[in-house]
């Protein structure tokens, strides 16, 4: 079963990651490129850096987490940059009672300008025999207790201010392993991202992610589409603010669901690579009644 459900993933892996990386390249400039390796192409953004005043990139000055909202965020570190993100969340959703996630953790280092390795843990107390519960905290993850993540995501493409159509954009591709479950099965996640800085200053992103996940012996894939709205506001534009839709939906499933949420937050950048916010998600319909509250930081190196 689960072989079946992998051979969706994997073509869907391989053509996204190709399309875009062929994006990627083709809107790059031609100019200086027969002296560099495909190594480094493939690492870094072959343009000098955008000036200070830039308007689009400067958004990119500070830290990009990826915990501030469902979706994750079209950035990679940098290279040579580390960023650290932890949280904690109070989730009662469904039938099952309160409970509680953390720490929520991911490492995120940047090889170069465009790939980024990822690492991480968290603990989910209560039975986790809930799907919704398990993929709406920690980085879209399993239904288990405890689980490690790890995968790598690269940065696909990335506005520019002589082509504003061409958005920021990213995939990734991370796997879940339970801890300490009688599970033990490891599931796979894949996603797209996509969005861009609006003239305003304000930022949309989309994203999209597949997965597969079990629930004892019935294995099944999940979607799990989003959009996110940032609104900065206040001296330098250090905080900000965001409306955010996102769902969960299963697919050859046992009595496949549809978890459906909103969700808004407050952020603050204490410095350009310290950030700490808060996120409230609620249930918009009948299959998502409750709450989940979100408190976190991540700090860049």
């Amino acid at each position: 079963m689960l072989s079946l459900l992998l051979a969706p993933m994997r073509r869907f892996g391989r053509v996204a990651l190709a399309s875009g990386l062929a994006v990627g390249l083709a809107v790059s400039p031609a100019s200086g490129q027969e002296s560099r390796s495909l190594g480094d192409l493939l690492l870094n953004w072959d343009e000098p850096p955008a000036a200070p005043g830039d308007e689009v990139e400067a958004r990119e000055e500070f830290i990009e987490t990826d915990r501030n909202s469902f979706t994750f965020a079209p950035f990679a570190p940098g290279r040579g940059r580390l960023i650290v993100e932890s949280a904690y969340s109070y989730i009662n959703i469904g039938d099952e009672g309160t409970k509680h996630s953390f720490p929520e953790s991911i490492l995120r280092y940047g090889v170069g300008d465009r790939l980024e390795l990822r690492f991480g843990y968290n603990f989910e107390t209560g039975p986790a025999s809930e799907v919704a519960e398990g993929n709406i905290v920690s980085a879209f993850g399993i239904n288990a207790e405890q689980q490690v993540y790890y995968g790598a995501k690269y940065q696909l493409t990335r506005q520019r201010p002589d082509f504003r159509l061409m958005p920021h954009s990213a995939f990734l591709a991370q796997a879940h392993t339970p801890v300490g479950s009688i599970e033990g099965r490891s599931q796979m996640r894949l996603g797209y991202v996509w969005g861009w800085r609006l003239p305003n200053g304000w930022t949309l992103d989309q994203s999209v992610r597949f997965g597969t996940d079990r629930e004892g012996e019935d294995g099944f894939a999940l979607w799990a589409p989003s959009t996110v709205l940032r609104i900065p506001f206040g001296r330098e534009k250090r905080w900000f603010t965001h409306v955010e839709y996102f769902s969960v939906m299963s697919q050859d499933k046992d009595g496949d669901f549809s978890k459906q949420f909103i969700d808004t937050g407050l952020h603050y950048l204490i410095t350009p690579n310290f950030e700490v916010g808060s996120v409230v998600a609620f249930g918009i319909n009948d299959q998502t009644q409750g709450v989940l509250v979100n408190v976190g930081f991540g700090v860049r190196f």
